[in-house]
């Protein structure tokens, strides 16, 4: 028997999947889409439950065709109902003219320096804000989510998932990217239905007193909550405290910017976020633990309802993440099919689980932790046991080393297209660090959940703490001293989709060539192997010819970009010169994308062939370019009795004391180009007065990052 007959699910997901990412990328409200779902639906049932039908279905290309387009169709309805802008009720078509709204807290705050972050859904909104009139009501219901900054002081702190709080407020939709290269922040909020922010003073919000959220998840906050604090109460901080409460609760808030990044550069960071192998832990402990319902009659059934309700409970204790879902399901389905005693097919089971949550929640997909979870697994289910049995361990310690080493490396092969894709890098050590993180956040998790069952017993817990904080410790060491390694990581990389899914078609047909031994999937392998080889060499052409120069949009930040062949020079203020995470952020994923391998990072004076910084000037191949910054009017002391000098772009930065008149007997440029380091109040009036004087200008802040190819 096929795949195609043992895993049915496989054949309903593909035109599922089809008809979501199509609503994604082309969303329009289709007048009539439901009505055709419903009578195609109706004529497949009459088909399946007529017998005195005559038509033959089973083996027909149009039934097919038609149950595809269906799921299709179904499924593209199903996400634009899901897309919350849409609704009549969304409070942006009502925000112009309402200052106030009624909301609720979605999720706990993510504490920031001088911020809390949270997400809100708008309950009601007020329309206006004139006195109440006599029998008039000035609120109306509302629904919509959005992003929100309240400023930090002890009545913030108080606040709790499900309070309803009042706001005046002034919503602005989230910008897009400013930046070449830069991610896609609006785009990411988009696939969770937040298209607004806005920054709330203390004095424009109250507490209602109320709280409406899910007791189920208010409850398993709270309980989150109080497991942390048994960890704080076992004397575990700093980074054993971050690491700790990530890997097993999920909270990773906590976790250092360094940590993250020396997690990531082993390929360790996955064992971060919690995910199947956490909830298969899980599973293994309770399974045991309930091993007495197997002796009574439908004890195999409350056992299973049991362990369900557990695994729930544990993923929302760890806040819903992508992976958790994944895992609880098919773990869902996999306890079902034994309760039952029932063969189950595992691609079959995720791809049931994978139709399950996209049918709550279609935009699950775009996650990118959803298709990472996804991908992990299917390579570790085909591929790993082709690769295991390319030797034969007889030894029990050799043979789990072979087994991790194996699982590694279908993990891997399975999940670095979309990781080249997404993060640029490839972790060179990812063996020996999976070697080492496996076994030891395992035992973490076995700690972990001793302590907390443990933790009354004051004298058990504390042994317990003891072993957890040296295995977190000797976890992070590990972690820290193979990133230190030469060569651990092979970063600035950038590939593109199409890139990504031909090296998806690559691995998927060398691997059935191996399989069936057909000539055909070699050579439509290697087809593809030459198309990326193409991509690559035009890229590479392409590259090596670039000569641009960029003014970024980076708050408060004056940043410039000098871009020769695969080569760039830096020049901005020493604060963001020094500051890593910004960089990664703004400008990284560009330098990538256009291949460069060789940065200088400069806040003054600089010179090579192609460019010169003298103090305010700036000479880049034939581009001539003045900087008038806080320091006033640079003066062009040679050409003072003469004519302006002729330059191509003059830059304002820094917020300086400007008199056009003055800078028109100076210079004589094509734009004046004012940079984010400027106020948003003297851009205003520096652009009202070029309009008086019929200057041409460009405002960074206002239109993003300025780009010149040369």
């Amino acid at each position: 028997m096929n795949l195609w007959n043992q895993a049915p699910f496989i054949r309903l997901l593909l035109p599922f999947l089809a008809g979501i990412i199509t609503a994604v990328y082309f969303p329009f409200q289709l007048e009539y889409s439901l009505y055709i779902i419903l009578i195609v639906a109706l004529i497949i049932g009459l088909l399946i439950l007529v017998p005195k039908l005559t038509i033959s279905y089973k083996n027909s290309w149009w039934f097919g065709l038609l149950v595809n387009c269906t799921l299709f169709i179904f499924s593209y309805h199903l996400t634009i109902l899901n897309t919350e802008k849409f609704s009549i009720d969304h409070f942006s078509r009502s925000i112009n003219s309402s200052h106030f709204v009624y909301a609720r807290l979605t999720e706990p705050y993510l504490e920031k320096e001088r911020s809390l972050k949270v997400v809100v859904e708008v309950l009601e909104i007020k329309q206006g804000e004139k006195p109440v009139v006599s029998g008039v009501e000035p609120w109306k219901n509302a629904c919509g989510k959005a992003m929100v900054y309240l400023k930090k002081d002890s009545q913030s702190l108080k606040l709790k998932y499900g309070d309803e709080i009042v706001m005046k407020v002034d919503f602005k939709e989230v910008p897009a990217p400013q930046n070449p290269g830069e991610f896609n922040y609006k785009r990411f909020l988009a696939f969770h239905n937040v298209y607004h922010q806005a920054y709330i003073k203390n004095s424009d919000w109250a507490y209602s007193g109320l709280n409406s959220g899910n007791i189920l998840m208010r409850h398993s906050i709270n309980l989150r909550d109080g497991l942390l604090n048994v960890l704080k109460a076992n004397h575990l901080y700093g980074d054993e405290f971050a690491v700790g409460s990530a890997l097993l609760l999920g909270c990773v808030d906590k976790l250092d910017a360094d940590i993250i990044s020396a997690y990531s550069s082993t390929g360790a960071l996955h064992v971060l976020s919690v995910s199947g192998l956490h909830v298969a832990i899980v599973y293994v402990i309770f399974n045991w633990l309930l091993f007495f319902f197997d002796k009574f009659k439908y004890g195999n059934i409350i056992k299973a309802i049991l362990l369900i309700l557990l695994l729930w409970f544990y993923a929302a204790l760890t806040g819903m993440s992508p992976s958790v879902l994944r895992a609880a399901t098919m773990f869902s389905f996999i306890i079902i099919a034994k309760a039952y005693d029932r063969y189950t097919n595992i691609y079959n089971t995720l791809a049931a689980s994978a139709f399950l949550l996209l049918l709550f929640n279609p935009f699950l997909i775009m996650e990118v932790g959803f298709q990472l979870s996804y991908l992990a697994v299917i390579g570790i289910v085909y591929i790993q046991p082709k690769i295991y049995n390319w030797f034969e361990v007889k030894n029990w310690l050799l043979d789990q080393i072979w087994t991790i080493t194996s699982v590694s490396i279908a993990a891997q092969i399975a999940t670095f297209p979309l990781g080249l894709h997404y993060f640029h890098q490839f972790p060179n050590y990812f063996l020996l660090s999976n070697l080492i993180v496996i076994p030891i956040s395992t035992a973490i998790i076995y700690l972990g959940i001793a302590l907390f069952a443990l933790a009354k017993v004051s004298m058990i817990a504390g042994y317990l703490a003891i072993g957890f904080g040296w295995c977190v410790w000797l976890l992070n060491q590990s972690v820290i001293i193979i990133e230190k390694w030469p060569y651990a990581l092979l970063h600035s990389i950038s590939i593109s989709v199409t890139e990504t899914w031909l090296l998806y078609g690559l691995i998927i047909l060398f691997f059935f060539y191996f399989a069936n031994r057909k000539f055909n999937y070699l050579i439509i392998a290697l087809t593809f192997a030459i198309a990326i080889l193409c991509s690559q060499l035009i890229e590479q052409h392409q590259q090596s010819q670039q000569k641009s120069f960029i003014i970024y949009n980076i708050p408060k930040t004056s940043a410039m970009d000098f871009i020769s062949s695969k080569s760039n020079v830096f020049l901005t203020d020493t604060a963001f010169a020094n500051n890593k995470s910004g960089q990664l952020f703004r400008v990284k994923h560009n330098w990538w994308d256009l291949g460069i391998n060789k940065t200088t990072i400069v806040s003054n004076n600089f010179k090579t062939n192609d460019l010169i910084i003298n103090n305010n000037f700036i000479q880049f191949y034939e581009k001539r370019i003045a900087i008038i910054n806080a320091k006033g009017i640079i003066k062009n002391t040679k050409t003072l009795t003469l004519k302006p000098l002729s330059i191509d772009y003059l830059i304002i930065s820094k917020n300086p004391f400007l008199n056009f008149l003055e800078i028109e007997k100076q210079y004589d440029s094509k734009i004046i180009i004012f940079d984010s380091s400027n106020s948003e109040y003297n851009i205003n009036k520096w652009k009202s007065e070029c309009n008086k004087l019929n200057r041409s200008y460009y405002s960074v802040m206002d239109s993003g990052a300025f780009v010149v190819n040369l």
